[in-house]
């Protein structure tokens, strides 16, 4: 056997497997919280985000039971190898993990359509977007968009903040 491949053996044999459960976590929590918030949302207004949340739980599924597998075969740990080193990448998942905790935890006073135009903007500054143009638009096409299919055209009862409170009755709606 090559040099080559023996280092490959050996480095999937000590495979760290902890960081790849980072993510997972995150989105399970996401996905659990969004499937409690929106129980109490017509059918219709849901049924896509039950449908998206139930696969992004069973791919969450398959890939803990890879690393179950994993472990069980010893060809990994669950330690977080070079993941507590600092780098410029590493600030920017911190960055972003902060920014969804923030606009978790603001949506009550913000709203959705805000809130969203908020974290749109903040994620794609903090991954290197700093064209204006660029970012407003996109940020403002999401947050339109959510605003328009969601709020306006299904009635969803999604947190309301400054924005649907102004703009809703003046389509003649209710917030």
């Amino acid at each position: 056997m090559s040099q080559k491949v023996l280092q490959s053996l050996r480095q999937r044999r000590n495979a760290q497997l902890g960081a790849d459960l980072i993510i997972p976590v995150l989105a399970a929590g996401f996905t659990l919280y969004y499937l409690i918030s929106s129980s109490n949302l017509v059918w219709e207004a849901r049924a896509n985000g039950t449908v998206i949340g139930v696969v992004l739980l069973a791919l969450i599924a398959v890939q803990v039971v890879r690393i179950v597998l994993n472990l069980r075969n010893g060809t990994g740990s669950l330690g977080f190898g070079d993941l507590g080193r600092w780098t410029p990448a590493q600030g920017q998942r911190l960055a972003l993990i902060g920014v969804l905790i923030l606009f978790i935890v603001t949506i009550p006073w913000l709203g959705t359509t805000l809130g969203l135009f908020l974290v749109m903007l903040a994620a794609m500054w903090i991954l290197g977007l700093r064209q204006p143009v660029t970012l407003l638009a996109v940020a403002g096409g999401v947050a339109a968009s959510v605003f328009l299919v969601f709020i306006v055209l299904l009635g969803a009862r999604f947190p309301p903040g400054p924005v649907e409170r102004v703009v809703v009755p003046l389509l003649g709606g209710g917030v």
